[in-house]
C-alpha cells in the first residue's frame, strides 16, 4: 500500500508551543502509512528526537521569503514520485502559509492544510513603521491566499472564527496536544528550591508578545502585601536584557529567579503555588494546560484568544485584563490570602483537560490527512 507524503513547512523550528505541538503530533502517526519530511529555514530542535522516524530539510533561508523556489523544487518532486497516494504540505503560521501558497501555484494535486498558531491580534502590533506595512502586507495575502487552501485550521475556537469571518473562508478548530501524559515524568524530576518562599512562575519565550513588564510590575505590587513570593521567569528571546534591566529597575533583584533556555520546565511548574501567563495575544497557550495538568493554579491575561477557552470563561482559573498589572497583582494577593477559591476553580479546569489530550489530536489529524 502506498504512503501519504506529508511535508511540514514549519520555517523557523526553535523552543515552544508550535514545536511541542508538532513534535506530539509526529511522534504518534503510524509511519506505516505516512512518510514525513520537516521542512524549515533553520535547524529544527525536533531533529535530535525525530530523526529516525522523520527525514528533515534545513533550507539555510534567512528570510521566508527567500524559500519559496527551494520548497517549490522539493515538493514538485514528491508530485512527480509514483511512491506515494497523496501529497499533503501541511504549513505552520501565517507567514509560513503564504509562502506555501505561493510556492505552490500552477501545481496542481497537492493539497494544502495551513494552520495559525495566533490569533489575529498579532497583526495590530507594530513597533515601527516598516513592521506596520509589514503588518498590513501579511492581513492582505491572507485574506488573497487562505481560500485557496484545502483546510484552514484554528487552534482555538476564538482564533477560528474571527480568522473565518476575517478571511471569509471556513476554519476548523483542533486544539493543541497540551495535555501529554509524559509531563508527569519530567515534573518528577527533583530540583533546588527552598521552602522558605512561595513560588510563581511565568513559562514563556521572552519577546514583547509575551509582556513581562506587566508581571513584574504586578509581581512588584503584590510583594508589597505577601513578603514570602518568589518569581521564576523561565524562556529565552530577544527580551531578556530588558526584562533584567526592569528587574533591576524594580530592586527586586534578590526575589526573581530566571531560568535561560531551561528545555524541562515541569518540575517548577509543579513545585510553583501559582503560573501567570501575561501575554498580549495568544494561539492557545499550552502552558496554562500543563499547569492545570500538574496541579499549578493560574492567572493568566484574558487575551485572544486561548486562555478564556482554556480556563472556561473564568471558572477554571482567573483572568485580567490584557497588560493591567494592577488587576493581576490584586489578584495574586487574594489567592494568598485565600487559596480555596482558585484552587476550586483549578479542579474544575482539570475535568475538562481531555479537549487537549494528545491521543484526540492525533485521531483528528490522522483522519484528516486520509480523507482530504
Amino acid at each position: 500500500m502506498k504512503k501519504i507524503k506529508l511535508i511540514i513547512y514549519h520555517p523557523y523550528s526553535h523552543i515552544g508551543g508550535a514545536d511541542n505541538s508538532l513534535k506530539k503530533l509526529l511522534e504518534n502517526l503510524n509511519y506505516k502509512k505516512f512518510s514525513i519530511t520537516f521542512i524549515s529555514l533553520n535547524r529544527s530542535i525536533l531533529k535530535k528526537d525525530l530523526k529516525n522516524k522523520v527525514e528533515f530539510i534545513n533550507l539555510n533561508c534567512s528570510r521566508t521569503i527567500f524559500s519559496i523556489l527551494k520548497l517549490r523544487n522539493i515538493v514538485k518532486n514528491f508530485k512527480d514520485s509514483k511512491k506515494f497516494s497523496k501529497v499533503i504540505i501541511f504549513s505552520n503560521q501565517n507567514f509560513g502559509n503564504i509562502i506555501s501558497f505561493f510556492s505552490l501555484l500552477k501545481i496542481n494535486k497537492i493539497k494544502k492544510i495551513f494552520i495559525d498558531r495566533n490569533h489575529l491580534d498579532e497583526l495590530n502590533y507594530g513597533n515601527n513603521f516598516s513592521k506596520k506595512i509589514k503588518n498590513i502586507l501579511l492581513k492582505i495575502l491572507i485574506k488573497l491566499s487562505y481560500r485557496y487552501a484545502n483546510l484552514v485550521i484554528g487552534i482555538s475556537k476564538k482564533l477560528s472564527a474571527d480568522l473565518s469571518k476575517f478571511c471569509n473562508t471556513k476554519v476548523k478548530t483542533i486544539y493543541s496536544p497540551a495535555y501529554d501524559f509524559s509531563i508527569f515524568k519530567k515534573a518528577s524530576k527533583k530540583i533546588k528550591l527552598t521552602n522558605e518562599f512561595d513560588y510563581i512562575i511565568n513559562v514563556s519565550r521572552f519577546t514583547k508578545r509575551k509582556d513581562h513588564y506587566t508581571t513584574l510590575y504586578g509581581f512588584k505590587l503584590a510583594l508589597q502585601k505577601i513578603k514570602k513570593l518568589k518569581l521564576i521567569l523561565i524562556g529565552y528571546g530577544p527580551e531578556y536584557k530588558n526584562i533584567k534591566n526592569i528587574i533591576r529597575k524594580l530592586k527586586i533583584q534578590k526575589k526573581v529567579i530566571i531560568l535561560y533556555k531551561k528545555n524541562n520546565p515541569y518540575p517548577y511548574i509543579k513545585k510553583s503555588s501559582l503560573l501567570i501567563l501575561s501575554s498580549k495575544y495568544e494561539g492557545m497557550g499550552n502552558v496554562l494546560v500543563e499547569a492545570i495538568a500538574l496541579n499549578t493554579p493560574v492567572i493568566s491575561s484574558n487575551c485572544n484568544s486561548g486562555p478564556s477557552e482554556i480556563l472556561l470563561n473564568g471558572k477554571g482559573g482567573d483572568l485580567f485584563k490584557v497588560s493591567d498589572y494592577n488587576e493581576l497583582s490584586k489578584k495574586i494577593v487574594n489567592y494568598f490570602q485565600n487559596k480555596k477559591i482558585l484552587l476550586k476553580k483549578l479542579k474544575t479546569a482539570q475535568k475538562k483537560l481531555y479537549r487537549f489530550h494528545i491521543n484526540k489530536h492525533v485521531k483528528i489529524y490522522t483522519k484528516i490527512f486520509n480523507e482530504i
